[in-house]
């Protein structure tokens, strides 16, 4: 899955990956589900509202262990490459 969401094909094949993990936060996720359900109530069409995916690329596995506790925020935060 890491491999084929690059967005461009001469990326699939420059990175290694070591181990990837699915997080799932009940809190974030009651969160994506209320702005979810406010965005549908406001007329935002079923495309508009379809759920995307990235992948956060951290240098020290505790990064990632940080953002995985506190959530990730925009403009709250220097990590830039998906």
């Amino acid at each position: 899955v890491l491999q084929s969401s690059s967005l461009h094909s001469s990326s699939q094949q420059g990175f290694q990956y070591s181990r990837a993990i699915l997080v799932e936060n009940e809190l974030f996720l009651s969160e994506l589900r209320a702005f979810a359900r406010a965005k549908a109530a406001a007329g935002y069409s079923q495309e508009e509202l379809q759920e995307t995916f990235a992948f956060l690329l951290f240098d020290k596995e505790e990064e990632a262990q940080r953002v995985c506790q506190s959530g990730l925020r925009v403009n709250s935060s220097n990590i830039s490459t998906l």
